[in-house]
C-alpha cells in the first residue's frame, strides 16, 4: 500500500472514529430536528420523547461498532495484533489469545478485576466487565482473581489500542476449565433499549 493509501486510511479512520464517539450526541439532535420538522400534539413531552428515542439509537449504533461480532474472531498473538497501524481505543478487533495470567490490572488492589495476560510476543491487560456494573466487577476481584493468576488461559475479546493496549473481555477458561463470562455490551444494550422504548411509550402515552 503507498504512502497516499495509507494517509487515506488514517485519516479516513479517524474520521470514523470522531463520527462514532459523538453518535449518541448526534441521535440526540437529530431527535431533536425530528420533533420540530414532524411535530405532534404534546408539546415538550413529544420533543422528550423524539431525543430519547434519537440519543438510544445513537448509543445502539455506537455499541455495535464498538463491540462487532466476534464469533469468527482469530487464533493470534499480542505482538500481532498491536502492529495493526489502524488499531484504535473504539474500533475494536475481534480476537483470540492463548498466554498466562500474570497479576491483575492494578497490582496490589484487592478489589481490582483488570488482568494482565502475557504470551511469548507480549503483554496486554484483559479488562473484565460485570453485568452488575461496578460492584460486580468489586466481587469478582475480590473473590476470583488470586485463584486465576498464575493460569494458562485462553482469552477471547475485542482488542483496542490506546495509550497502552488492552482488551475487552468476552470469556476466559482457564487450564483448570474454569470459565469467566464478561459482559461490555450488556449495559449499553439495557441503557439504549430502555430510552428507545420509554420514548416509543412517551408518543402513544402522553
Amino acid at each position: 500500500m503507498c504512502t497516499r493509501d495509507l494517509e487515506s486510511k488514517l485519516y479516513g479512520g479517524f474520521v470514523g472514529d470522531l463520527f462514532l464517539y459523538t453518535a449518541p450526541t448526534i441521535g440526540l439532535f437529530a431527535g431533536a430536528i425530528a420533533s420540530v420538522a414532524f411535530p405532534l400534539p404534546g408539546g415538550e413531552f413529544k420533543m422528550i420523547s423524539y431525543t430519547l428515542i434519537g440519543l438510544g439509537i445513537g448509543l445502539l449504533v455506537k455499541t455495535f461498532v464498538m463491540f462487532p461480532n466476534f464469533e469468527q474472531a482469530p487464533e493470534t498473538d499480542i505482538l500481532t495484533l498491536m502492529g495493526d497501524p489502524y488499531a484504535s481505543p473504539l474500533r475494536a478487533q475481534p480476537a483470540k489469545l492463548k498466554g498466562e495470567l500474570i497479576g491483575r490490572g492494578d497490582a496490589g488492589y484487592a478489589f481490582g478485576s483488570d488482568l494482565k495476560l502475557q504470551d511469548p510476543s507480549g503483554l496486554l491487560f484483559l479488562r473484565y466487565a460485570s453485568r452488575f456494573g461496578p460492584i460486580g466487577n468489586a466481587l469478582f476481584g475480590m473473590k476470583k482473581v488470586n485463584s486465576l493468576i498464575g493460569m494458562q488461559v485462553h482469552s477471547l475479546g475485542w482488542f483496542r489500542r490506546g495509550v497502552a493496549p488492552w482488551m475487552d473481555l468476552i470469556q476466559l477458561e482457564s487450564q483448570n476449565e474454569t470459565k469467566v463470562n464478561s459482559y461490555h455490551r450488556f449495559g449499553s444494550f439495557v441503557t439504549s433499549g430502555v430510552m428507545i422504548i420509554v420514548g416509543i411509550g412517551l408518543l402513544f402515552i402522553v
